[in-house]
C-alpha cells in the first residue's frame, strides 16, 4: 500500500493516479462482494475464517483506493494512514492463514491431475452404469425366474426376539397355497397352531445351524391336506449375520397320494398273498428273493432269510420227490424259472427238523417285460401231502372193492342164478295160479248162476203167492248171489295186477276216459267234467284203465245228491302226471282216509250200498305197481278228491 503515496512527491501525476485508484477501488469492492454472495449462496463451500479474512482484505484494499481519491482535495493523513495499518494487519492476517493452509494446499491436485482423475472417475462411473445395467438384467431374470417357476418360492425375515416373519410369495407360492396375503405375518397367522409351531422348529433349525436344510412336510391349505419338499437357505448381511430365510417347497402331494394309494394297494396284496393256501416265491432280476408269502414259510417251517441262492435248498430244507436227499442248486424252481425254465406239475419235498414233512407240487416261470427283458421268477407251490395220502388211500381202496367187486360177481352170478330159478318157478306158479283163478271162478259162478235162476224161477212161478217178508227174501238172496258174483270178479282183477303182462302203447287219456263213461250206467242227475288237453303219452293202457273205471265208479256209486257233478283234471310234473278224480258225494271221514284202500273195506252196511270192498285196493295197487302214489282229501258232506300221479315214458306225447 505505501506506493499508493507516490502522489505527494510527484504533484504531475495526480490525474493518473485518480483514474488508477477509482478503477481499483471499483475492482476491489466488486470481488469481495460477489466472493460474499458467492460464499452465501454455495453450501457446498465452507464457510471458514480463512474465506472471510481474504474477503475482509480484499474489501479493505478496495477502500483503501477509494479513500486515496477523496486525499487527492482533502488530505487526511491520519485517517489515511489508520485505514492502511487495518488494511496490512488483515493482509498479514490473511498471509498468517494461508501459511497454516499449506499442507492442506498442497494436497490440492494439479489441473493434469485433476483431468486424469476425472477421466478415471468418468470410467468408473460408466463401469458402474455396466454393471447396474447387468445387475437389472440378473434382477429381471430372477424376478422371471421367481415369478414363473412352478415351485413355491417364499422369504422369510428374521426379528430379535427370533420371531418368523414372511416378506414375499411367489406367484407359484399364492396358487399352491390360497395365500394372497402373507406379507408381514408370521406362520401363526396363517396356520394352524400346531402346523404353524412345526414349521417355527423348521425355521428355527436353519437359523441356528447357519446351514441349508432340506424336509418333508404336510401342511393344510385350502382345506386339503398338501405334502411339500422344501429348502431352506440362510441369508446374511454385511456384518455375517442371518437375517432372512429364502425357502422353496416343491409340492408333490398327487405323487405322495399316488404312494399312499400304491402302498395299500401292496398291503393288500400282501395280505391276499399271505392268506392264499399256495405257497408263492419270487426273485428279482439279481435273483434275490423278494416274496416270501405266509404259506411257503409254513411248508418249509423256516422264516425267510438272506443266504445266497447256493444254500437255498438246505436253509429251506428241500428235497428231491423222494426225500432222498438234498435239491442240487440247479434242481430249485425257482433257480430253473429264473434260468429261463417254465415248469409245471414238478413234486419235491420239505422236511423241516422241527415240522412235518410235505409234499410239495410246484409250477413257475420266468418274469418277462413287453421288452423281453427278464425281470426276475414266480414259483407257486401247493402242499399235496394230503392229496397224496388220500390217493394212496382210493388205491388201497380200490384194490379191496376190486377184491370185493369180484366176490360180489361171483354172488350175483349165483344168485341171479337162483333168480332165474325162482322167476321159472313163479311164471309156473303165476300159469298155475291163473289156471286156479280161472278154475275156481268157472267153479264158483257155476253154483251162482243155478241159485240166481232157481230164484228167478221161484219168483215166476210163485209171484201171485208171495206175500211181503217172502219177496223181501227172495229179492236179498238174489243181491247175495249177485255180490258173490262181484266178489269173485275183484278177486280175480285183484290177483291179476302186476302180473299181467301188458305192452306200453300210446294212450290218448282224453279218449279212455269217454269210452270208460260211455260203459258205465251214468245217471242222468250226474254230469261229468273232463278238462280239456288230456295228455297222449305212452304208457300201459289197461292198468290206467282199471285206476279210472274204478274211481270214477265209485264216484258216481256214492253220490248222494239229486245233482251229482264229477270233474277229472291234470296237472304236468317234472317226470309224471298228477290226476284228480272230484265229486260233491257224501265225503269221506279223515278217520277212515287209509282204511278206504285195504281190501274187503267198506264204510257202509253191504245191504244198504252194495260194495265189495276191492275197487280202491285195485286203484291202491295199480298205481303203486307204475310207481305212482294215491291220495284223498274229503269232507264228510262236501265231497272227495282222489289224486294219483302216474310215471311218464320216455317217448311220452302231449298234446
Amino acid at each position: 500500500m505505501p506506493h499508493g503515496m507516490c502522489y505527494l512527491w510527484q504533484p504531475g501525476l495526480v490525474g493518473l493516479h485518480l483514474v488508477s485508484d477509482g478503477i481499483i477501488a471499483l475492482a476491489y469492492l466488486a470481488i469481495s462482494l460477489t466472493l460474499f454472495y458467492i460464499l452465501g449462496r454455495r453450501e457446498d463451500i465452507p464457510f471458514n475464517g480463512i474465506f472471510l479474512l481474504f474477503a475482509a482484505f480484499i474489501l479493505c484494499c478496495g477502500t483503501g483506493h477509494a479513500f486515496d481519491i477523496w486525499t487527492l482535495w482533502h488530505p487526511n493523513y491520519w485517517f489515511s494512514g489508520g485505514l492502511r495499518l487495518l488494511t496490512a494487519l488483515v493482509s498479514c492476517a490473511t498471509a498468517i492463514a494461508l501459511i497454516v493452509k499449506i499442507p492442506d494446499i498442497s494436497t490440492i491436485p494439479s489441473p493434469t491431475l485433476v483431468n486424469k482423475i476425472n477421466q478415471q472417475l468418468e470410467e468408473k462411473i460408466a463401469t458402474l452404469e455396466r454393471q447396474e445395467g447387468t445387475i437389472r438384467q440378473q434382477e429381471a431374470f430372477l424376478r422371471s425366474i421367481y415369478d414363473n417357476v412352478q415351485e413355491a418360492i417364499f422369504v422369510v425375515d428374521i426379528e430379535g426376539d427370533e420371531t418368523f416373519r414372511y416378506q414375499g410369495f411367489n406367484p407359484a407360492a399364492m396358487r399352491l397355497t390360497g395365500i394372497n396375503d402373507a406379507v408381514n405375518k408370521t406362520p401363526d397367522d396363517i396356520l394352524p397352531a400346531e402346523f404353524a409351531f412345526s414349521l417355527k422348529q423348521r425355521y428355527l433349525e436353519c437359523f441356528r445351524s447357519q446351514v441349508a436344510i432340506s424336509y418333508e412336510e404336510c401342511l393344510p391349505f385350502q382345506g386339503e391336506d398338501t405334502w411339500w419338499l422344501t429348502t431352506l437357505n440362510p441369508l446374511r448381511n454385511e456384518a455375517g449375520e442371518i437375517y432372512r430365510l429364502v425357502g422353496t417347497s416343491l409340492n408333490f402331494s398327487d405323487r405322495k397320494q399316488a404312494e399312499t394309494k400304491l402302498e395299500k394297494e401292496k398291503l393288500f396284496i400282501q395280505a391276499i398273498l399271505n392268506n392264499l393256501s399256495d405257497g408263492i416265491v419270487a426273485c428279482d432280476q439279481n435273483g434275490t428273493l423278494v416274496l416270501f408269502n405266509q404259506s411257503i414259510q409254513e411248508f418249509s417251517a423256516t422264516p425267510q432269510a438272506s443266504v445266497p441262492p447256493e444254500k437255498w435248498a438246505e436253509h429251506y430244507h428241500l428235497y428231491d420227490s423222494q426225500g432222498h436227499r438234498h435239491l442240487k442248486h440247479e434242481e430249485i424252481p425257482l433257480v430253473r424259472a429264473f434260468a429261463g425254465e417254465s415248469l409245471v406239475d414238478v413234486e419235491l419235498m420239505t422236511i423241516p427238523p422241527h415240522g412235518k414233512s410235505r409234499i410239495l407240487l410246484t409250477n413257475g416261470s420266468p418274469i418277462i417285460d413287453a421288452q423281453s427283458n427278464k425281470l426276475g421268477a414266480v414259483v407257486v407251490v401247493r402242499d399235496i401231502t394230503e392229496r397224496r395220502r388220500s390217493e394212496q388211500v382210493i388205491a388201497q381202496l380200490n384194490e379191496e372193492l376190486e377184491e370185493r367187486v369180484k366176490q360180489r360177481t361171483q354172488e350175483l352170478e349165483e344168485v341171479n342164478m337162483l333168480l332165474l330159478t325162482t322167476a321159472d318157478t313163479l311164471e309156473k306158479r303165476n300159469q298155475e295160479l291163473d289156471q286156479f283163478a280161472y278154475v275156481a271162478s268157472h267153479d264158483l259162478k257155476a253154483p251162482l248162476r243155478a241159485i240166481a235162476n232157481l230164484a228167478q224161477w221161484l219168483e215166476e212161478d210163485l209171484a201171485e203167492q208171495l206175500d211181503g217178508d217172502h219177496r223181501h227174501n227172495l229179492d236179498l238172496l238174489q243181491s247175495r248171489v249177485r255180490r258173490l258174483e262181484n266178489l269173485i270178479n275183484g278177486l280175480l282183477d285183484y290177483s291179476r295186477v302186476g302180473r299181467q303182462s301188458a305192452k306200453a302203447e300210446l294212450v290218448n287219456v282224453g279218449e279212455m276216459l269217454a269210452d270208460i263213461i260211455d260203459l258205465l250206467d251214468v245217471p242222468d242227475s250226474c254230469q261229468i267234467q273232463i278238462q280239456e288237453n288230456m295228455p297222449i303219452f305212452v304208457t300201459k293202457a289197461i292198468p290206467l284203465q282199471q285206476v279210472f273205471h274204478n274211481l270214477i265208479s265209485n264216484a258216481i256209486n256214492h253220490s248222494d245228491s239229486e245233482h251229482s257233478e264229477i270233474s277229472i283234471s291234470f296237472q304236468e310234473l317234472a317226470d309224471k302226471y298228477e290226476f284228480a278224480v272230484t265229486d260233491n258225494g257224501i265225503g269221506i271221514d279223515p278217520r277212515y282216509h287209509e282204511r278206504i284202500f285195504t281190501i274187503f273195506q267198506t264204510l257202509e252196511a253191504r245191504d244198504t250200498k252194495e260194495s265189495t270192498g276191492i275197487g280202491l285196493a285195485i286203484v291202491k295197487k295199480a298205481v303203486e305197481n307204475q310207481g305212482g302214489k294215491i291220495t284223498v282229501e274229503s269232507v264228510v258232506g262236501r265231497g272227495s278228491t282222489f289224486r294219483f300221479t302216474w310215471q311218464k315214458s320216455k317217448k311220452n306225447l302231449v298234446n
